[in-house]
């Protein structure tokens, strides 16, 4: 039998098989693991609305797929026209979330439209995204004043702080914090001079007393001052304020190196499990809080593991990004990795105890149906940039025909 032809292959199913699949399967494992994870937490709850959550998770992986084989092949020069639209879109759904949204514990996380409940702030996050690439990378080809860098950063500024203090009003610190080092990132790749960035960043640090006294709620400050006090190694209320960060603490700590397994039988003499017990919190165990969830039921070497498989996609998101062939993209992928690492470090680290509880989810792990969906959607849009490496070598050689005489007719910009 011979084998086709190369040539009858259709451009569709040749990007297809142009994705960057080892990354794709390092996606898909820690995908996995998150539904396990998210098992681990809920399968013994006697509530059905939790216990099933695991099989919801598989339902929104189902959909979110959808939108990564999207993203993955179709080119993602699209964002040129589609970036502003999607901001605005953004903004509109964080001041009707303002407006009309689920107020939980003095915060505004989600809006509820048909039926469908999603948080704003991840769309508007990724419209940021978006938007700040098209700018930094080719908003200088359509205005010219775009090429002076003094421009770009106020217009990167203005871009920042729209969705940055609606999320703030709406008391979700956690999501407008994950802002700033995407931010940072994508001024830094999109040739913005460091000092810029070193003014900014020693501006902030002047505001921060006055907003950490004056404009933050007694609940935040007192996050913040527990954390403060585990690591200096000072007393802290247990029973109060520092209530769910010791619980987490135990949790982890005590899960050894191969955990203490799913069920209350598999527990080693003499220890108790704390998400079993609900010393965890039930509402939060496979959301905000499943790294401690997962590190006490597989142990380090299940938490080791999640971490190393973090590194492996971010290591290589880095080299897609290194591999693009224009500005555009490349912002594109720092903005997405700034996006994951800035998570991953936030929710990792409130689980551990080095930085303050704010309710920041774990890409890929997390119970969440618009955190997932989007989480697939970027690695989508990381997918195309490696896909469409090549598109603009092709483009030069489709412009340098061959002429009648046999010599090839260049085309210069």
């Amino acid at each position: 039998m011979m084998p086709a032809d190369p040539r009858s292959v259709t451009p569709l199913f040749r990007k297809f098989l142009g994705l960057h699949w080892i990354l794709f399967a390092a996606m898909v494992i820690m995908v996995a693991m998150g539904i396990y994870s998210v098992y681990a937490a809920v399968h013994f709850r006697p509530e059905p609305a939790f216990s099933t959550r695991w099989n919801d998770q598989i339902r929104w992986v189902l959909i979110g797929s959808v939108f990564f084989f999207g993203a993955s092949l179709i080119d993602y020069k699209w964002v040129r026209w589609a970036s502003v639209p999607l901001y605005v879109v953004g903004l509109g759904l964080l001041v009707l979330q303002g407006l009309k949204g689920k107020d939980v514990y003095g915060q505004t996380l989600s809006l509820t439209i048909g039926g469908v409940s999603f948080q704003a702030a991840q769309f508007a996050i990724t419209a940021t995204i978006l938007l700040l690439a098209v700018m930094l990378g080719e908003g200088h080809k359509y205005i010219p004043w775009l090429k002076h860098y003094m421009v770009r950063f106020l217009l990167g500024g203005m871009i920042f702080g729209g969705p940055f203090l609606l999320v703030v009003k709406q008391g979700d610190l956690g999501s407008a914090m994950v802002l700033v080092p995407i931010v940072a990132a994508m001024l830094l790749v999109g040739n913005i001079p460091f000092r810029c960035l070193i003014a900014v960043a020693l501006i902030g640090l002047t505001v921060l007393p006055p907003v950490y006294f004056f404009a933050l709620k007694d609940y935040q400050r007192a996050r913040i001052q527990v954390t403060i006090d585990l690591l200096m190694n000072r007393p802290v209320d247990v029973k109060g304020d520092g209530y769910s960060l010791t619980n987490l603490l135990k949790a982890v700590g005590s899960a050894g190196l191969e955990g203490k397994g799913l069920h209350i039988k598999d527990l080693p003499e003499g220890q108790k499990s704390m998400l079993q017990l609900g010393l965890t919190s039930k509402a939060t165990a496979h959301t905000d809080f499943i790294f401690s969830s997962a590190a006490e039921t597989f142990g380090f070497r299940g938490a080791a593991i999640m971490i190393l498989g973090f590194i492996f996609i971010l290591t290589m998101s880095f080299m897609i990004a290194f591999f693009s062939r224009d500005q555009l993209g490349r912002l594109i992928t720092v903005g997405i990795i700034a996006l994951l690492f800035a998570h991953i470090f936030e929710h990792i680290g409130m689980n551990i105890g080095i930085t303050p509880i704010t309710g920041i989810p774990l890409p890929l792990i997390s119970y969440g149906g618009t955190f997932m969906v989007m989480n697939l959607f970027l690695f989508g849009l990381i997918q195309s940039v490696w896909v469409h490496r090549n598109a603009m070598i092709e483009e030069e050689k489709a412009k340098a025909k061959p002429a009648r005489g046999g010599r090839p007719v260049v085309a210069y910009n």
